[in-house]
Parts: structure tokens; sequence; C-alpha cells
């Protein structure tokens, strides 16, 4: 639950404002790619034993300057300052020299290696004749992981090993090495509650130790529960910092934003009504990795939103629902009727249709014509006595793009070559072609300019007029506001809040899908 000033205890509160001074700065730190400026003359203070929470929307700035930290990548301009000394990160060898590791959320490991080889990768020690001191390793390894907590064998393959101890081999790994900062970018962003609780206690260990650490997470909960300070980065600026004391959530959120939205919502010609009938009805959704009983319903002509962010579980319920993953428990009911499908083609045969999140991997074969991507979902229909019946399926793909606007040359041109926004609307020409009732849509305007987005979003919209229902993921919430008639927020696959169209606000989604008035909902029934 979030923390706010008046509900600190004083003596706490105090004791962190009396921290010591900065041991590390960063300084008009800039960096800049072809078309982006990813950092703009950012400046950064990291105190000694100190949690500091790194935040910012997607593309604020966030893995860019802890690259730069990390040794990962050169930064165009500005310095960095190590016990008042300037240092030149030139390598992760060089950071690694200056006592910063870096634990990313892709796992830096090698499956097939132990868990006493993944330690000392890199950092293998040698006896006085040079030879490999395995003895030495084995016995620096097992006190390390055993003050983190892992008993299990070091001999193991990591690949065998739960999330949860892979990285508590990661950590172990940067602990073989003197470690004044550690760094993690969204390091519970795999791990359940319970696991989650385990990696807090070793991060507080860390910190009493005398580690400082720099946290990246979208979650605003674990901000809240374990962080002493925040920064919070916007567009590649440093734009606010603040003891965590001193915040609530309300205020990080408006912080991150730059403003307190209360964006405008479009008045559409038509929407669904609480009157509408019900085409798709979740129950208890369960999956063994994530999921963890999500329940909702779909209503004819109704344009509903999953607000989550990365690993929320927005693309495995479409997936679910689609026949692409089975789910562990739980039920799925299409027009009242039992609809768990085996496959995409049986969903697609039941009136539901996917178009994906990655649509150049999985929704489009790019090097095939337009007019195949749109009849791929139907070929049956144009299917003749021995090949198919090019006429018709030409003049039906040329049909539906059309409505569509669709701009091409040729029906024959491949779709590898059309804009990015043309691409969406040949999958959702193709769901159109599948005669589908229901549209399931994984952030469908990803990668597109505006004037594209705003076609989509009118596309959408009309479909639903006609009395089509819509799911649309989407990981930028005005986005959802804009288009949708009601939107359900997610974290760490939960349903955490639902808003009609009348309700919406931005910063209570935000801090919905950020698990922070989910954490607090919690922890008052656990009290109950």
């Amino acid at each position: 639950m979030a923390k706010s000033a008046g509900s600190q205890d004083t003596h706490a509160t105090d004791a962190r404002r009396e921290r010591p001074g900065a041991f590390l700065t960063m300084a008009e730190i800039s960096k800049s790619y072809p078309g982006v400026q990813a950092l703009s003359r950012v400046a950064l203070e990291v105190r000694p034993g100190e949690i500091l929470s790194l935040v910012g929307e997607n593309g604020a700035g966030k893995s860019t300057m802890m690259k730069v930290l990390a040794g990962a990548i050169t930064p165009d301009g500005g310095e960095i300052r190590l016990d008042g000394r300037v240092i030149e990160l030139s390598d992760t060898a060089a950071a690694h020299a200056h006592g910063i590791s870096t634990i990313y959320q892709e796992l830096m490991l090698i499956p097939h290696l132990s868990v006493l080889e993944n330690i000392f990768l890199g950092m293998l020690l040698r006896n006085r004749w040079a030879a490999l001191d395995w003895k030495a390793m084995r016995s620096k390894a097992a006190v390390i992981m055993a003050e983190l907590g892992y008993h299990g064998s070091l001999d193991v393959h990591v690949g065998k090993l739960s999330v949860a101890k892979q990285q508590l081999v990661e950590i172990g790994k940067a602990m073989t090495r003197p470690c004044r900062l550690l760094i993690m970018d969204e390091p519970t962003a795999p791990l359940n509650r319970q696991e989650v609780e385990h990696f807090f206690e070793i991060v507080r260990k860390l910190q009493k130790a005398g580690t400082a650490i720099i946290f990246i997470t979208h979650h605003l909960n674990e901000i809240f529960e374990v962080c002493d300070r925040v920064v919070v980065l916007r567009d590649g600026h440093l734009v606010g910092e603040s003891e965590v004391a001193d915040l609530t959530e309300a205020r990080l959120v408006e912080m991150m934003l730059g403003k307190k939205l209360s964006l405008e919502k479009r008045d559409w010609d038509t929407k669904a009504s609480a009157d509408s009938g019900v085409v798709l009805q979740v129950d208890g959704l369960t999956t063994s990795a994530l999921l963890k009983n999500v329940s909702f319903q779909l209503r004819r002509g109704e344009v509903l939103g999953l607000a989550g962010l990365m690993g929320s579980g927005r693309t495995e319920i479409l997936r679910a629902i689609f026949g692409v993953d089975k789910p562990f428990s739980g039920a799925i009911r299409s027009q009242g009727r039992l609809a768990m499908f085996s496959g995409p083609s049986k969903a697609l045969a039941g009136g539901i249709g996917l178009g994906p999140e990655d649509r150049k991997a999985d929704g489009l074969v790019l090097s095939m014509p337009v007019r195949h991507n749109v009849t791929l979902s139907s070929l049956r229909r144009y299917s003749g006595l021995f090949a198919l019946r090019r006429r018709a399926e030409t003049a039906a793909v040329m049909d539906v793009c059309k409505r569509l606007q669709v701009k091409y040359s040729s029906t024959e041109v491949p779709v590898g070559k059309l804009s990015g926004g043309n691409q969406q609307k040949v999958i959702l020409a193709r769901l159109l072609d599948a005669k589908v009732d229901i549209f399931l849509l994984d952030e469908p305007t990803r990668g597109i300019d505006i004037g594209a987005k705003e076609a989509i979003f009118e596309l959408i919209r009309e479909l639903a007029a006609k009395g089509a229902s819509v799911v649309i993921v989407s990981s930028v919430i005005e986005e959802l506001i804009y288009v949708c008639d009601r939107i359900v927020c997610l974290n760490l696959g939960r349903v955490t809040g639902e808003q009609t169209r009348e309700e919406f606000d931005v910063s209570s989604i935000m801090i919905n899908v950020m698990g922070g008035q989910r954490d607090a909902h919690h922890q008052a029934e656990a009290r109950i």
C-alpha cells in the first residue's frame, strides 16, 4: 500500500533524510540515436546504501541511463564521477572494476552450465600454478549463495532452476566481485508474490551490508514497499526526484505523466449499452505461469480495453481465448456456449479472430502478396476443384481493402513493402474476410504514425457500430481512453480494476495497472 508523508514513522523519515552524500554522480548525460534523443543532459546521484527507484513511462530513457552506467553504451556527452573522481565506463569490465554490476530483466546466464560455473563466468579463480581453483570457487560460491537463501546444488544446470532461483544466481554472480552499486532492471517481473517477498528480503540484506541499489520497476507498490528515493525521467529528461516517504501514488503518477490528466474522451456516435447482450464471458481464467482468476464480460457492439504493463497478462488472455494456449483452469464462453477452443482454426470457425502483438513475426507473411495475407484465414471459401478461384479471391480482397482504405499498388505486392499502418489494416482485412464477430487486437497501433492510429481507431469504432465486439490491448492508456467503452486493468496476471467510459481517469488507471490499489486491497484482505 502506498505510503505518504503523513503515514510515515518520523524517525524512519528523518533517518532517510540524513543519509550521507552521493558517492556516484552522473552529470549532463546525453545520448542520441538517429531521429531520437534518448537522454538530454540528465543528472543522477547515488548515495551509499540507498535503494533508488528510477521510474518513467516506456521510452522515458531509463534503460539508456542504466546502460550508460553499466558501461554497455557510451554517452554523447556528460561525465560520471565516483568518489569525486571522473571515471570512464568504456565497457562492462570497466564498470565491474569500479564496483558497478547490473542484473538485466533478461538474465545473462548459460542454461547448460552449472550454478557454480555461471557464478564465476568471466571471473574464474586460479591457484598459484595458474590452474582453475574449483575448490576455492566452490567454497566462495557456497557462502554467497547461502547468504542469498539458496540451499540447492551448485552443480545443477541453471536451466533447470526456477526463474526466482536463477535470479539468485545472477545476484550471486554480482557478489563474487566488490559491488558498491547493483542495478536491477524489472527484477520482479517474472516472480510471483511469495518470490517477490523473498527477493525483497535479499535486497534489504544487500542494502544493510552497504550496497547501493538502483531499482527499475513499473509497479508502484514495490516502489513504496522497498525504495528510499525515486527519480523520474520523461522523454529523456530528468523531471523530478523525491524521498519516497514524501510521496503519494497519485503524486508519483503526476510526476511521470507531467500533468494531472483527465483526458477528453471522444464522443463516438454509438456505444454498447448495459442492455447489450454478452457475446464473450471469461470466468476464473488461470494459467500455470501468470494468469490468476481473470474474469470479465464483452458485450455486443462494445470496445473493451485491457490495460496493463508488460507481464500483466494482457497478451496471455487473448492467446487463451483464441486457443493458442490452454489455460490451467477457468471457462470461456462465446454466445453463451463453452468456447475452450483447441486451436486458432477452431476459434476462427467460432467467430473469434486475433490480431497479434508482433504483426511482422506472428501476423503476416511479409514475402507473400497482400492477396494471400488477407485470405489466409478463409482460403477454403476460395477453393475450387483443382486450385484457388483467384478471380473471386482478388475481388474479395479488393473489396475489403477498399472498405478499410488500405493503400497498395496491387494485391500482388508483398505485404512487407506496405507501411506499418497499412500492414495493420491488412490484418483487420483478414479478420473481416474470415467473417469474425469478435476481434482480439493486441497493440494494433504499435509502431504506426498518428494519422494511421486515428484511421485504425475509426475502423474499430465502425466495426463496433455494425455490431462487432472488440477487445483491444494497448500500452498507451490515453489510446484506450480515446477508443474504448470500458477498460479492465491488469497487474501481474490479476484484474485490479474496471472503469466505464463515464469513469475514465488516467491517474487511477495507472495506479491500478501498476499494482498500487491492488496491493492495498490485498493487504486489507489479509488484515481481516
